[in-house]
């Protein structure tokens, strides 16, 4: 196939040739290259806290809460009544939640201790396909224990913890009894935060530490679609409200607050979205810094091909054909780049765990669990990422090559013949 005159011309000039400017090409290409690498794999990585991030807040806390404002006890028949009524709810299971305080070796340890009902747990959460050892607390005064937990209280299946509750405190004059909970299980959902600071034991349990007679403070509420939570918020108030019409003693309804997990986390998504975004901004930085690399690397190459410019238009070359013979360059450059640099951020994303455990040998504590909460390096590419870094990437690549094309434009045949 013929290629266009200008094509042609700037694929000549960019084959390798013992000079400087094909040095400076060379190491050109392999900044987009890099740049281009870096950009996929830190929204690979992005991606993936944000993806593992969702899929724990949905597995483990349920689409949707009822609550009462004060997190008050209140009698959850009469809502699950409601709620039977509506095809949106899948299930519905009471929790009673709060902190606790353990000790070891005199140092103080806090977690979240949730009772709840383990048969209707099973229907809400997947916290069962969790357990690494043991079984959910079906026995009173038994509780299943985060792993990492269990590693910084020292205690396995079997053993006895001491756990301290609020309740316990009731006065300088009067104290309540801390409970103690034998070991039923042990679970690991591979996030630090969830393994280093929960434990589930059953509702009665969890009702005798933090000294609630009856009732419960939570029901949590599996529902069709986790993403069109708003939308069934919305009608579980319209219900609520229509039974509150209908039967004044269920006027205490209208303290039930409802949150989905997309309101309970919010704090932590708007944080994944600022920094998707920041790197987002990163992502243009890189772009344009690749871009002055392309534009001062042409610029020279026209420089260094003047006399040729010159014979060119002398033969009958128009200055579009001169610009388009840059412009060729830039996009060839940035073709170049975008490609190998897909490939390379490609590989090193789908990488990472066994990277990072060859540099952890020089570096024990390089991206330890403790900093980004996941036992491995969460990751996932996404062909909409990899366009989108490959187009910004071509467009200043593009833009690059304007500068340095209307300079080789306005080149008059005589002078540029007589440059030496």
């Amino acid at each position: 196939m013929k290629l266009p005159i200008s094509l042609f011309l700037a694929v000549k000039y960019l084959k390798p040739k013992r000079s400087m400017v094909s040095f400076i090409t060379i190491l050109t290409m392999c900044g987009i290259m890099l740049g281009v690498a870096i950009l996929i794999v830190v929204l690979s990585v992005m991606t993936g806290f944000d993806d593992v991030h969702k899929e724990h807040m949905i597995k483990l806390d349920s689409h949707i809460q009822i609550s009462t404002r004060g997190n008050s006890a209140f009698y959850a028949q009469p809502v699950l009544d409601v709620l039977n009524e509506m095809p949106e709810v899948k299930a519905a299971a009471p929790a009673v939640e709060g902190f606790v305080m353990m000790t070891r070796y005199g140092q103080a340890i806090t977690a979240v201790l949730r009772g709840v009902e383990p048969e209707l747990e099973k229907k809400i959460s997947d916290i069962e396909s969790y357990l690494i050892e043991g079984e959910l607390p079906v026995e009173e005064e038994t509780v299943v224990v985060g792993s990492r937990l269990a590693m910084q209280l020292g205690v396995g299946i079997g053993d006895t913890i001491t756990v301290y509750s609020p309740e316990c405190f009731v006065s300088e004059d009067e104290l309540r009894l801390p409970a103690e909970l034998t070991v039923s299980g042990i679970f690991s959902v591979d996030m630090y935060e969830i393994d280093a600071g929960y434990m589930i034991t059953s509702l009665p349990t969890a009702r005798d530490v933090f000294a609630i007679e009856e009732g419960v403070e939570t029901l949590r509420l599996i529902t069709e679609d986790p993403f069109t939570v708003d939308e069934t918020s919305l009608k579980i108030r319209e219900k609520l409200g229509e039974a509150m019409l209908a039967d004044d003693s269920l006027n205490w309804f209208r303290f039930l607050t409802i949150r989905s997990w997309v309101d309970i986390h919010q704090s932590m998504l708007s944080t994944l979205a600022v920094e998707k975004n920041m790197m987002f901004l990163l992502l243009i930085a890189i772009s344009v810094v690749a871009a002055f690399c392309v534009s001062i690397n042409l610029i020279n190459m026209g420089i260094q091909k003047t006399h040729e410019i010159g014979l060119l238009k002398a033969v009958g070359f128009s200055s579009g054909k001169i610009v388009g013979i840059f412009l060729f360059l830039g996009i060839v450059q940035g073709v170049l780049g975008c490609v190998l640099g897909s490939a390379l951020g490609i590989w090193f994303s789908g990488n990472l765990d066994a990277i990072l455990e060859f540099l952890r040998k020089f570096n024990p504590n390089l991206m330890s669990a403790e900093f980004y909460q996941f036992s491995q390096m969460p990751s996932r590419t996404t062909s909409e990422d990899v366009v989108l870094v490959c187009l910004i990437v071509m467009v200043f690549s593009i833009l690059a090559g304007v500068l340095p094309a209307i300079r080789a434009a306005m080149m008059q045949p005589v002078d540029a013949l007589r440059y030496e």
